[in-house]
């Protein structure tokens, strides 16, 4: 199985202290970071009105970008196809989405992927993991 991480698994990772489930999941996994991940985690290096706090998460996701550049999955013409017809399902219009989960969505639909997330009813079409849930035994 493929997991597409959430920016909530990418923050933990990140965390003085990270969540040992998480961490152990992430060593065992197989997974793959979505473009729009990216784009939601500079977003919001560039919404904080500290340039500190920008400067850190600039630095972190240069760092995991570049540890982990084989992962990136981009986004290509058959996910904006899945992407538009799933923004229009009875799921959608019952309870509207977040335009970065729903971009995750449209990918995990697309690739046959899980989203691993702590957020697992923020994704209407995709199967969802939720890492901090995770037991090795």
């Amino acid at each position: 199985m493929t997991f597409l991480l959430d920016s909530n698994v990418i923050s933990e990772l990140w965390k003085p202290r990270p969540s040992e489930a998480v961490l152990e999941w992430f060593f065992q996994a197989t997974w793959l970071l979505p473009v729009p991940v990216i784009a939601e985690i500079q977003a919001g290096a560039e919404a904080t009105t500290s340039a500190a706090r920008r400067q850190i998460i600039n630095q972190r996701l240069d760092q995991f970008l570049g540890n982990h550049s084989s992962t990136i999955l981009d986004w290509d013409a058959e996910t904006s196809r899945t992407w538009a017809r799933l923004s229009h399902s009875k799921e959608v219009r019952r309870q509207p989405q977040a335009l970065w989960d729903s971009l995750i969505d449209a990918m995990a639909v697309r690739h046959g992927c899980t989203v691993a997330t702590r957020n697992t009813a923020d994704f209407r079409h995709a199967e969802t993991f939720d890492p901090w849930s995770f037991d090795a035994a």
